[in-house]
């Protein structure tokens, strides 16, 4: 499991070091502190061969392009002279720099046909390097993109390394239908008692759920099943979240705004399913929040039975763009939140 983490020069973080994971990782602070940078930090290094990643992680904040520019957005004041540096602890070392790059073309068009024509553009290929290290041992992979107007990219990746760890982003805007394929597998292997349990966080009547047209229908004790569409945001991210946990057994579950979707009165409830499948799943959960209802909900959850496997982090970002970690044990975080540290 992921120990400690070091940035440098991603987004708007110019340097952090964060460590004393453990198993349940909460993080908490004001909007714009730098909450959702340090879950994506996590989730690059988690896939470090991986260069197609800044792209998705720019997806999941609902920006697509892929332009040279747009590349720069993921450095930090979009100076891209520096790399970003990550580096990740846990059972081995990940070292991943990433560095953007640019060639120029020395072969011209002149087709009399061309409708745009601008007299200070250069056209050239472009691209992300990952260089990065597994315990000291380098790889190399990279993405190249032909021109700045080119929806076509070329991914090379080093053949030398293969990735083991499973490592799932849920963003706010988590897609649902992406949890299809694993609800399959859980039914396959008889756990859908694993999804019941969570469902009845919402729903104490759920009995069962089955699949037919690709559509989950849910048992209620009414005289049809109905959708899990039908019962609402919370029911379904429920299912998102414990499928991703199942998903990610032995691995790592980033879940950016815990408590979107779900009332307030839920909270406790949610964060016991939540760790009790992360300790069944040996999966690694790493969570963001802005609101207090989550904070007390873990604490509520936690305390006097979890404390050894539960961290929370106060993060604060300086005047000079540093990402700093506050970790608060169980028993202070009534301190925190009688500082009314979060924002709506």
């Amino acid at each position: 499991m992921f120990s400690k983490i070091e940035i440098e020069r991603f987004r708007g973080i110019a340097s952090a070091s964060i460590d004393g994971f453990r198993q349940i990782n909460l993080f908490f602070g004001k909007n714009n502190c730098g909450k959702s940078s340090l879950l994506e930090c996590l989730f690059l290094a988690s896939g470090v061969s991986n260069p197609l990643l800044p792209i998705h992680v720019n997806l999941m904040r609902g920006y697509n392009k892929t332009r040279l520019n747009d590349l720069k957005l993921d450095f930090y004041n979009l100076d891209s002279t520096y790399p970003i540096h990550i580096r990740l602890d846990n059972d081995e070392t990940r070292d991943l720099k990433i560095n953007l790059f640019e060639q120029k073309r020395n072969n011209v068009s002149i087709n009399a046909d061309d409708a745009n024509i601008l007299s200070n553009v250069e056209e050239g290929e472009y691209g992300l390097n990952f260089d990065f290290e597994i315990n000291g041992k380098p790889f190399e992979s990279q993405l190249r993109f032909g021109s700045d107007n080119s929806t076509d990219a070329t991914r090379n990746v080093s053949s030398q390394y293969v990735e083991s760890l499973r490592c799932i982003y849920l963003s706010p805007k988590y897609d649902f239908s992406a949890s299809i394929q694993g609800l399959k597998n859980i039914l396959q292997n008889k756990d859908e008692h694993f999804i019941v349990e969570g469902l009845k966080i919402i729903e104490p009547r759920v009995k069962d759920f089955i699949f037919t047209d690709k559509e989950m229908l849910v048992d209620i004790g009414l005289s049809k099943r109905i959708p899990v569409n039908m019962m609402g945001d919370g029911a379904r991210k429920i299912v998102s979240l414990l499928t991703a946990i199942y998903d990610c057994k032995d691995g790592a579950l980033l879940v950016d705004e815990i408590s979107n979707g779900f009332h307030h009165s839920v909270m406790c409830n949610l964060w016991k399913v939540l760790i009790n499948a992360s300790i069944r799943n040996n999966t690694q959960l790493f969570i963001t929040t802005h609101d207090t209802d989550s904070i007390k909900g873990l604490r509520d959850a936690a305390l006097d039975k979890y404390n050894d496997i539960v961290a929370a982090f106060k993060l604060l970002k300086t005047s000079e763009d540093e990402l700093k970690s506050y970790h608060y044990s169980l028993e202070s975080l009534d301190y925190s939140i009688n500082q009314e540290i979060e924002v709506r």
